[in-house]
């Protein structure tokens, strides 16, 4: 399927003549997509800097707990994402700042899972260490430089997504 036609086909949707026939919609989804934007963000800044080493004191327990938060905003801001394409097709799928955003939001996922899995691999060989008991997400814990590299490159990647999304209406 060829990208005008999926153009076309978004363009003649019920969900197209929805947004693109009630005032209150396109204004409803920006607003609801700041609010994601500001949950994920604002979570993966606390995960990312306390993973970098800012915030020694504070447990890995208690920003893991944030993960919930960044997963709220992410779903939130992919649903209405997705909405803005389907309100106006024609102008994100040719528009290079839209398709770098995408690409960003891919490579950040994907170095999230990375860090995800070794998080898991590195406290799962610091509880074998440490015994039966031993807390494997201690506050001493230091992470590898890998993982302090990766948690680096989540925050520029959401930064790089935030600029390229507020570059979108500017860019053609």
């Amino acid at each position: 399927m060829q990208i005008q036609s999926i153009v076309q086909w978004m363009s003649e949707s019920a969900l197209n003549h929805y947004i693109v026939t009630h005032s209150y919609v396109w204004p409803t989804l920006e607003s609801l997509h700041f609010i994601g934007l500001c949950l994920l963000f604002g979570s993966l800044l606390l995960i990312d800097l306390r993973a970098l080493g800012v915030a020694k004191t504070v447990p890995f327990e208690a920003v893991e707990k944030f993960l919930l938060v960044s997963i709220t905003g992410f779903v939130i801001n992919l649903s209405t994402g997705i909405a803005f394409i389907f309100g106006d097709p024609d102008r994100y799928f040719v528009n290079p700042s839209f398709q770098l955003k995408i690409l960003c939001i891919v490579l950040a996922l994907l170095n999230a899972l990375y860090f995800s899995l070794r998080m898991k691999k590195h406290s799962d060989s610091i509880s074998s260490e440490q015994g039966e008991g031993g807390m494997a997400l201690s506050i001493d814990m230091v992470l590898p430089i890998d993982m302090k590299l990766a948690a680096g490159l989540s925050l520029v990647l959401w930064v790089a997504v935030i600029v390229f999304g507020r570059l979108i209406p500017y860019v053609e």
